[in-house]
This record gives structure tokens, sequence and C-alpha cells, in this order.
């Protein structure tokens, strides 16, 4: 996966923080692009489009979307193009399990690992102490 931090700095397209290259965020087979604009955006892509073409990777367009920080957030924007599939923005998106928000500035929502905690919390209170409850309410609580 480190060819496509690379080829991506080779284009010079991203975020850059001096010569400090931060267009291309990494973990596993998770990818999140930054960029300082909607063009530089839709050409990364193109990029990433092409080079998972050579490689013959798959992006899950289905599991990718765009969100748009800084003074011009509540613009709307069209769609942009992977693999030949429309990406689509959104107001929040999660990457790696952090909640990241469209705005001014960047925000995370931390109320979804919140509700989370608080629910294998009670879950796990429940099946611990709940030698009264019945079976078939125990096995209910553990599906998704």
């Amino acid at each position: 996966m480190n060819v496509f931090i690379v080829h991506l700095k080779c284009q010079g397209t991203g975020c850059f923080v001096s010569s400090l290259f931060i267009g291309c965020l990494l973990y596993a087979d998770d990818i999140l692009l930054l960029s300082p604009s909607v063009a530089g955006l839709q050409n990364m892509l193109d990029r990433c489009s092409e080079l998972a073409n050579l490689l013959s990777l798959e992006f899950n367009v289905k599991k990718s979307h765009c969100i748009s920080i800084g003074k011009m957030s509540n613009v709307e924007i069209s769609a942009m193009n992977l693999c030949d599939n429309s990406v689509y923005w959104s107001k929040t998106i999660k990457y790696l399990g952090v909640h990241l928000q469209s705005g001014k500035a960047l925000k995370f929502d931390i109320n979804p690992t919140k509700r989370a905690f608080y629910m294998y919390a009670a879950c796990n209170s429940i099946f611990m102490h709940g030698s009264s409850v019945d079976e078939i309410a125990l096995l209910s609580l553990q599906q998704p």
C-alpha cells in the first residue's frame, strides 16, 4: 500500500506541510486523502484509480466518502469520481473508528463511540450478573 503514498507524493498533489507530504494517510487498507482543493482531490482520485488498475486492486466505492473542511465547507460540491464510480460528499465520515465532521474547522464526533461503550458496558453487566435473565433475551442481546 506504500506505493500509493509514493505515487501521490511524486505527483505533487495533496497536502504538504513545509516539504512533508501528508496528502495520503494509510492504515492497512484504509486510505485517507487530504487535498487543499476539490480539483486536487479529483486529481488524487484519478491517480489512485490508475494505480489500482495497474495493481489489479479495487476500491469499495460504497465505503468511500468525501468531507469538506474550511470556510467553503457549506458550498454544495458535485460528486467526485473514483474508478468510474461516484463518491459523494457527507457531513461526517468514519476513519479508523474516529468520526470526523464537515465544517469550518475540523471537528470530531465522539458520541457514537460513547454510545457503543455504554451499550457494551450495559450488555456486559447483564451477562455477568444476569443469571436470572431468560436465555432467549441474552441471545437477542448478542445479535447485531
